[in-house]
């Protein structure tokens, strides 16, 4: 609109799936074998498990974690996934059984200790259904211990299966980790989840992302505000908001192997493009999206709520 920032979507996509050497991986699998996950959720998660297990790639380490009124691990550590270890772990997978309390902070750390190259990248996937009840139960302490034991910021993955869950905790992992989370309704099917997210996470190309424009173009309120790691075959999708128009560089940061990569892009902006008017919706919805996440972490803020009826009412978006 004449006289007000524009908008502009971006849509990044480093190339790297074809030529990319295969990055190996840490990954600690943690199972939720309480009473509750009784029956076909405990059957759904075995089998989901077992997927991904068969599918680590030969210079992967791994380990599997499983809870209930205590937690204990497969393995005194990470293990190369040889035929053998993949073996035993899939003996072990189909010899749990369901009967217990939930130990979270048990569990949590097992999967974040022992032995991990710092080069390589490390994921805990966290299978659970229900709320902490033994140990640690409490969100905020429970999160701060885990932050505690964290400190190269391992990416917490959680998939929430069921409705009786603590989703402030599992949103709070995520988050602070900078990972992602799944909730899975009784009805639907784990397996399916957990093994469409293991395919994507079995090839990370790009870590440890980072983004900057050229300060000519004026670019401000970029959404998503957190950058999420590039798997294979994935792209990176931006919104923002710019003052300028013209060219300019956009120029992406991140990891490969551990080792530092650098693309740059060149991009233009136009003045006035009203073939592309879909994207102010768009842009509104990533915001309003982020605001609505912030009142469920934080608390209903007026100053977010105001925000949140002010966009949706300027950009017809139904909250």
């Amino acid at each position: 609109q004449e006289g007000e920032e524009g908008f502009f979507f971006l849509n990044l996509s480093p190339g790297l799936a074809k030529r990319a050497a295969v990055i190996d991986k840490d990954i600690a699998f943690v199972l939720d074998a309480s009473g509750s996950m009784a029956g076909e959720k405990m059957a759904q998660a075995q089998r989901a498990l077992s997927f991904c297990i068969n599918n680590l790639n030969r210079g992967d380490r791994f380990n599997i974690v499983r809870f209930s009124t205590e937690a204990s691990a497969l393995f005194p550590q990470l293990e190369a996934a040889t035929t053998t270890k993949m073996a035993e772990a899939e003996r072990y997978l189909q010899s749990l059984k369901a009967i217990g309390g939930t130990n979270i902070e048990e569990a949590l750390e097992l999967a974040l200790g022992g032995d991990r190259a710092s080069e390589r990248p490390h994921f805990v996937v966290f299978l659970t259904d229900g709320k902490p009840t033994i140990g640690e139960t409490g969100t905020a302490p429970l999160l701060a211990k885990v932050k505690s034991q964290n400190p190269d910021q391992t990416r917490i993955f959680t998939f929430g299966i069921g409705s009786k869950l603590n989703t402030h905790l599992l949103d709070q992992l995520t988050q602070m980790t900078t990972a992602y989370r799944t909730y899975v309704e009784p009805s639907e099917d784990i397996e399916v989840k957990v093994s469409d997210f293991f395919t994507k996470v079995s090839s990370p190309i790009l870590t440890d992302l980072e983004i900057e424009f050229s300060s000519d173009l004026g670019v401000s309120e970029v959404y998503p505000k957190q950058l999420p790691e590039l798997f294979k075959g994935n792209t990176l999708n931006l919104l923002g908001r710019s003052r300028a128009s013209g060219k300019g560089q956009v120029i992406l940061r991140g990891k490969v192997n551990g080792k530092p990569v650098r693309y740059a892009y060149p991009v233009t902006l136009q003045s006035k493009a009203t073939t592309y008017d879909f994207i102010p919706p768009l842009w509104a919805t990533r915001v309003v999206g982020y605001l609505l996440e912030q009142i469920r972490l934080q608390g209903q803020e007026q100053e977010l709520v105001d925000e949140v009826v002010r966009l949706s009412k300027q950009y017809g978006i139904i909250t």
